[in-house]
């Protein structure tokens, strides 16, 4: 189950390898401050292009959802500098950093650093540090994205075991390569998340919901009546030993998002909270909220480019 319903604006832009044209539905509601601070907001497009390459495309998009400037963006392990590509031809300048710009991630106050001590994201994209900082002490970890253009560098506690701790970092740097959109502010969850988790293998689940707090501010979920009606009618076929406290969470999750299409994953949160105080702690919404969306129950209208 999908939409795009009339409510979406349509940013269109021609990538420059492939000679295609490339949309994305955005909702008006996630244009963030940015745009009202600087007159266009950034979002990144990486796609297979005609000769079965990936690019990278990063475009400056006005509040109007007109593309003002667009660039490529090439890297690797080896260069500490992206290389960026400039497209002739629009209407301003393209802001370049002059150097990576370097910002401090205040972590949530449940953020105890028992396993994960602190954390340092490069990202290439965006030509940000962003420094989640905590004790000094710990073993050094490194990872990569798959296409490199996210590098993080994690202290941890000795007693972790490396690769496993390197597995939750990749996977983290890889959620935040195929982000469009990030929300900076999200940060501050991933060292109090990953400081919980990263004692345990990972687990599909527990990927799903850092995706899911990844895209918390700029993903929508979704469903219908159907879906809530199966839901009730198999409940305890799925959901063994279901207490009615579960089912009361479940339930309200899932009205929160019947015929949804303007409020994000954080707004639903934000939403359920005021009336259950069980469902206090991000950590835990997003918990309940993956269960729902594995089994089906509720969809995701995520920020993706597609082609035509």
């Amino acid at each position: 189950m999908s939409f795009k319903s009339d409510i979406r604006q349509k940013v269109e832009y021609l990538c420059n390898n492939c000679s295609k044209v490339r949309i994305l539905f955005i909702s008006p509601a996630l244009q963030s401050d940015q745009i009202r601070e600087t007159g266009y907001q950034e979002y990144i497009d990486v796609h297979y292009c005609d000769d079965n390459k990936l690019n990278a495309i990063k475009l400056y998009v006005d509040s109007h959802y007109t593309v003002r400037s667009q660039v490529t963006i090439e890297t690797s392990k080896h260069k500490e500098e992206p290389v960026i590509k400039e497209l002739q031809g629009f209407a301003i300048p393209v802001p370049k950093a002059s150097k990576f710009v370097q910002y401090s991630i205040k972590s949530t106050n449940d953020f105890g650093s028992y396993n994960l001590k602190s954390l340092r994201i490069k990202d290439k994209f965006r030509q940000t540090d962003y420094l989640i900082e905590g004790p000094k002490e710990g073993e050094k970890i490194e990872s990569f994205s798959d296409l490199e253009f996210i590098e993080i560098e994690a202290n941890i506690s000795s007693d972790l075991e490396s690769e496993q701790v390197k597995g939750w970092l990749t996977s983290l740097a890889n959620s935040l390569e195929t982000l469009v959109l990030l929300d900076e502010e999200l940060l501050k969850y991933i060292g109090t998340y990953l400081d919980q988790i990263i004692s345990e293998k990972p687990k599909d689940k527990e990927m799903l919901e850092l995706d899911l707090l990844l895209n918390s501010t700029i993903a929508i979920p979704h469903t219908n009546q159907s879906h809530i009606d199966i839901f009730e009618k198999h409940k305890d076929e799925i959901f063994y030993e279901l207490s009615s406290m579960s089912y009361r969470i479940y339930k309200r999750v899932l009205n929160a998002c019947l015929i949804n299409e303007q409020k994000t994953i954080k707004e639903v949160y934000n939403e359920v909270k005021k009336d259950m105080i069980q469902v206090q702690a991000f950590p835990f919404f997003l918990s309940v909220l993956s269960t729902l969306v594995t089994f089906g129950f509720i969809n995701l209208e995520k920020l993706e480019f597609y082609t035509v």
